[in-house]
């Protein structure tokens, strides 16, 4: 998702914009910036957004205009002034950097400021980082660098000591939902999708991944069969898991939802109903939370903590989700609670 202006930024990344703001406000933008933080909080999309304030030709302040030629040659990504790195394989090259050297060692082909963006700036090895910090010890009056990375404690010293520092802290779960619900993405979906993750561009991709909002509808079926005495969530589960137990990732993504409806129903009886995820939900949350005791929800909540642990080690993955799955119909069908080992 592009962002046209600085305070497109702030909606995301409210002290970064401000900084960026003020930093062209005193005319000092510096020649070298890193920009950390967790995946999907718009750091290359922020970085891109600098590239285009320098090269526009008709700034709006301190915006660019996204209109100009310069402009939307760096959204197509074919401006000839910018210089986009990536690993190639693991690392980022030695040769990666040389090129970029020698290209800015030859006149450029049109006027004004040069920037390079390198992605997964902590993949750079030793000699294409030590190669990359001739650059920054003399980067030239129009060449201007931003680091991207994820692990900032990887980068070189002697390269962070060159660059100004921006940290890109995790979007807000609440604007992420809300970017959710103005994309046509219904309540539920979009409540469920944005507690999972706080990667803008990945809540988009799973509310529109067809088995990702099966597994969100299995697990609302699940809750409304235990509290019906004619449905059984175990066959529930099995007609519909073959596809879950292949991936490690659809099942994560099902065990935590699982967990997330196992919060809702204790936050329901604690009257936390702020915090509550599947809010659609309300009436099947309600009554579920009529057939459990608080300290039994609470001892359920933790086992399938547990039980999320223990899928990143090597254990019968479909045994496991039925095990869980008859502790929790005994409790709320049954009020019989499972041992402590049975999950």
């Amino acid at each position: 998702m592009t962002l046209k202006t600085w305070e497109d930024v702030s909606k995301y990344q409210k002290e970064v914009s401000r900084i960026m703001i003020n930093s062209q406000r005193l005319n000092r933008i510096s020649h070298a910036y890193i920009f950390e933080g967790p995946n999907g909080t718009k750091k290359n999309t922020t970085a891109l957004l600098l590239a285009k304030t320098l090269l526009c030709t008709n700034k709006q302040g301190h915006n660019p205009c996204n209109e100009c030629h310069n402009c939307r040659r760096v959204d197509h990504l074919t401006h000839p002034n910018l210089f986009l790195i990536k690993p190639e394989g693991k690392v980022i090259k030695k040769d990666q950097i040389q090129k970029l050297i020698k290209e800015f060692s030859k006149a450029s082909l049109e006027k004004g400021p040069r920037i390079y963006i390198v992605n997964e700036a902590d993949k750079l090895n030793t000699y294409s980082a030590n190669t990359l910090l001739k650059t920054m010890e003399e980067p030239g009056a129009d060449i201007y660098q931003v680091l991207i990375t994820e692990n900032y404690h990887q980068l070189l010293k002697t390269i962070v000591s060159r660059a100004e520092n921006l940290h890109f802290t995790p979007i807000d779960r609440d604007i992420i939902k809300q970017q959710l619900l103005d994309n046509g993405i219904v309540a539920n979906i979009a409540n469920a999708v944005s507690q999972y993750t706080v990667d803008m561009q990945r809540a988009l991709e799973i509310s529109n991944n067809f088995q990702m909002i099966n597994i969100i509808n299995l697990v609302l079926d699940i809750h409304k069969a235990f509290l019906n005495d004619h449905n059984s969530s175990v066959i529930l589960f099995k007609n519909n898991s073959q596809e879950i137990l292949k991936s490690g990732e659809l099942l994560d993504f099902f065990l935590d939802l699982m967990i997330y409806y196992q919060k809702d129903v204790l936050n329901y009886q604690l009257r936390h109903l702020d915090s509550i995820v599947f809010e659609d939900e309300i009436e099947t949350i309600k009554q579920l939370s009529e057939k459990m005791s608080q300290k039994y929800l609470e001892a359920s909540l933790e086992k399938m903590l547990g039980l999320k642990n223990r899928l990143k080690f090597n254990i019968n993955t479909k045994l496991a989700m039925d095990q869980l799955l008859m502790c929790l119909e005994r409790g709320y069908k049954y009020a019989t609670f499972c041992s402590s080992d049975s999950i």
